[in-house]
């Protein structure tokens, strides 16, 4: 009865009308996929992929992509700029409409963009809709627009700022934390994609900077297209001689371009794109290059009698074929079909025979043009053939006939009792005394411990004939369940969905770590594609305090602690006598060390930070810059500022110019200090910048308490302090002082109970979670630091030495 009220009380008034952009923010993950991590950069791709798409319509040359320190992304083009007269029918700015209405732009248009990515229409208005803010800037027509969007709708109209030169666009957008959580942006994620745009569009140059990051910016330009792309891939292998096979042409509208180069090595490394996008599922237009890749090396090696072995013929599979070989295959087409919003697999049905037609045709012509290359490569799959059936016994030792036939599991294997794998852990211990200290301390139900012996087989320099006969690779396999090799293994008959790597955190430890995460990478990657595959993350660092002794996870969570106890018993005493502590002390520190790391960023960019902080405690903004007399003022108020408080930093030049093509005014200084002579170049795209607003913000906070200097009194001292930068130094020096902090390196350091409590007992371990973010890079470090060449190791070694912390001697 209650049930048919509940029935009956279903209206029309429970029918719900979403407008605008509200659909969006109600329900995500039906744009972008999730709102975790994938997500969150689908967002940058969305604006990315905009200015692609104006650069394969021939209009843009140059883009630029900023991460900035609190998350925020700003990507620029010197595209056309989006329109931004009134739209005939809707009778807002073209640009608005763009922003903010699904299913609006150019791209339904097929004479405006022949062919593009994003999502069809509602990529950038989808991004404003997920966005805390949106700062809209179009270049166009000789003027600067600019608009402020704020959760999908409008804080500003679009208005004309300023006169301009060029031609483009540019966003800046902060995605909204109350939707993604975790606003944490991937430098590897990003600089993959954006070194995959550059590859794939020869002659467009794109930039990157993480402002987060210690790294240089980078610029991705390739000449080369996608040759570059799989020389690159191959650089640090031994290749066959010759440049790479390389195909490109249209067939039925569709643009096809592929490079092929095969190496020494035993693995296949294959990337297919469609309009740009990194279709990393594959899809058909790469079972058609694949089709046609075994079919025209067969019919080669047949009509030229190199396939007898005695009296039989034989054939050379797709398998064979594939050992070792490097290609790049990139499809453009009108309407293409993915599985899903994310794009990761091509679904057209015609596109298979196209490009299957198409591949045959060309290489056909290429090997008939090069015997000696053609030869080499049927020698090469021949030669992988018969590894493989020389393997075809050994496999069968590793394969597993049941879930439920305990006694076929390895001996060292301590099992669970639980059999469903969803519920199932697997730790991969290092060494036999971390491995009973586990198996002691573990939890028997769920968790299991598979000891290792030593370091394992390194798979990248080994075929799969010799891999099979590892005992420790066996052991691995066997306890895993899923078989091996392309025609046995089965993900899913994996007997646990949470497989961890717990090694030490020394040099041997993470060499073997290394060794197991390269054996997933290159024979079981469906394994770390479906995130079963974690590290295990003992505590870095034991402290003592007084009697007391704990395990800290982190740098971060060290640098709370040492914060925590540097400011115990501590009061800071203002010019007034006026006093500062507790919750109010806590506040003033952490927005000063905030301030201090986002000067760091400024000072890796040569720019000298006393110079920026004066201007910013004279009041710098972006609206300082825009008339002679303002600028003039302040930099009379700046020089008067150092010569006060930082004679010793005196400016050596401080100029003010004009921007001609931006109508706008900046101040170039260059001071010299320590010995070192920099360039501090303030002008208005960086005082537009989250980063400096966000110094902006907090100097306001700060300077709320007074000017220094202070005095800081603890229970046993009493000292001046003449700087806010040297208020945090005294209180992380007051901290540490009261803690012995050891680095923690071995799991044989802990007993059973302690590594339970610390890196096992899922209330409170932290695991990390193995994933391919950067498929090209992974693979290039793989094969340089795991391969034979040497010069490319040493290579990586003398580039990365002066980055190495923590090293073990």
């Amino acid at each position: 009865m209650e049930q048919q009220q509940q029935v009956h009380s279903y209206g029309a008034e429970h029918i719900r009308v979403l407008e605008g952009l509200e659909a969006v923010r109600n329900t995500p993950g039906m744009y972008i996929g999730n709102t975790g991590t994938e997500g969150l950069h689908q967002l940058v791709w969305e604006v990315v992929d905009n200015a692609v798409d104006e650069a394969l319509a021939g209009f843009c040359h140059n883009i630029d992509v900023i991460v900035h320190l609190d998350s925020s992304v700003t990507i620029e083009d010197d595209g056309r700029g989006i329109p931004t007269e009134m739209h005939p029918s809707e009778k807002i700015p073209a640009a608005e409409v763009v922003m903010t209405m699904l299913h609006a732009g150019g791209k339904f248009d097929s004479n405006t963009y022949k062919v593009s990515g994003g999502l069809h229409g509602v990529g950038v208005s989808v991004v404003n809709a997920l966005s805390e803010v949106l700062k809209l800037e179009i270049r166009r027509g000789g003027q600067v627009y600019r608009q402020t969007y704020r959760r999908g709708k409008k804080d500003s109209d679009l208005e004309v700022v300023g006169t301009t030169k060029r031609n483009g666009t540019k966003i800046t957008f902060k995605a909204d934390s109350t939707i993604f959580g975790n606003l944490e942006l991937g430098y590897d994620i990003i600089a993959a994609r954006l070194r995959e745009l550059a590859y794939l569009n020869k002659g467009l140059r794109i930039s990157f900077e993480d402002e987060r990051s210690q790294k240089a910016p980078a610029v991705f330009e390739y000449e080369g297209g996608i040759i570059s792309f799989v020389e690159h891939l191959n650089r640090a292998k031994k290749t066959m001689d010759g440049n790479p096979i390389y195909i490109i042409g249209e067939k039925d509208s569709n643009f096809i371009e592929c490079a092929i180069q095969y190496n020494d090595g035993y693995s296949e490394t294959v990337f297919s794109y469609c309009n740009n996008i990194n279709t990393f599922e594959g899809g058909t237009h790469l079972s058609g290059f694949r089709a046609a890749l075994t079919r025209t090396v067969n019919q080669y090696a047949s009509s030229k009698n190199l396939l007898k072995n005695g009296k039989s013929q034989v054939s050379i599979s797709g398998e064979d074929l594939r050992e070792g070989l490097t290609a790049v295959l990139s499809v453009r087409m009108l309407n293409p079909q993915f599985d899903s919003q994310t794009k990761s697999k091509l679904g057209n049905m015609d596109i298979r025979g196209i490009v299957e037609q198409f591949v045959n045709d060309k290489l056909s012509q290429y090997l008939e043009e090069n015997p000696a290359t053609a030869r080499w490569i049927v020698q090469k799959a021949l030669e992988a053939g018969r590894a493989r059936e020389a393997a075809k016994k050994a496999r069968e030792l590793t394969r597993r006939k049941s879930a439920l036939e305990i006694s076929a599991l390895p001996g060292k294997l301590a099992d669970c009792q639980e059999k469903d794998p969803e519920q199932t852990e697997l730790f991969i211990v290092e060494g036999e005394s971390a491995g009973g200290s586990a198996k002691q301390g573990r939890e028997r139900r769920t968790q299991a411990v598979l000891p290792l012996k030593g370091k394992i087989l390194n798979v990248e320099k080994a075929r799969f004939d010799k891999i099979i006969q590892s005992q420790e690779i066996r052991t691995l396999v066997t306890a895993l369940g899923t078989g091996i090799g392309e025609e046995d293994f089965d993900v899913s008959k994996i007997r646990y969905h949470k497989i961890i790597i717990m090694t030490d955190a020394d040099v041997d430890g993470s060499h073997i770590r290394t060794l197991i995460l390269t054996f997933f990478f290159r024979w079981m990657p469906d394994v770390i594609n479906r995130g079963y595959l974690y590290f295990a993350q003992p505590p870095l660092f034991k402290v003592k305090k007084g009697k007391h002794e704990f395990y800290v996870k982190d740098e971060s969570d060290l640098e709370n602690i040492v914060l925590d106890n540097g400011l115990e018993n501590v009061r800071i005493e203002k010019s007034n006598g006026e006093l500062l502590e507790g919750t109010i002390l806590v506040n003033i520190i952490k927005n000063l060390m905030r301030m201090e790391k986002i000067l760091d960023m400024y000072e890796r960019k040569n720019m000298e930070r006393i110079v920026l902080k004066a201007f910013v405690r004279e009041g710098l903004t972006a609206d300082s810059l825009s008339s002679e007399d303002t600028v003039r003022e302040l930099m009379q108020k700046v020089l008067a500022r150092l010569e006060t408080k930082h004679p010793y930093i005196r400016p050596v030049i401080m100029n003010m110019e004009k921007d001609e093509e931006e109508s706008k005014y900046y101040v170039d200084v260059q001071s010299r200090h320590n010995g070192l002579t920099r360039r501090t170049r303030i002008d208005f795209d960086m005082t537009e910048s989250p980063s400096f607003e966000e110094i902006v913000s907090i100097n306001k906070r700060v300077t709320l308490v007074g000017e220094p200097p202070f005095i800081m009194k603890t229970d046993e001292r009493r000292i001046e302090v003449p700087s806010f930068s040297n208020l945090v130094e005294l209180i992380v020096e007051n901290g540490r002082k009261k803690l012995a902090i050891q680095r923690y390196k071995g799991l044989g350091e802990m007993n059973a109970d302690q590594l339970w409590e610390t890196t096992m007992n899922p209330e409170n371990r932290k695991i990390l979670q193995v994933a391919i973010e950067d498929a090209v890079k992974a693979n290039e470090i793989f094969s340089t630091l795991m391969g034979d060449q040497v010069e490319p190791r040493r290579e990586f070694i003398e580039k990365n030495a002066l980055n190495v912390v923590n090293l073990d001697y």
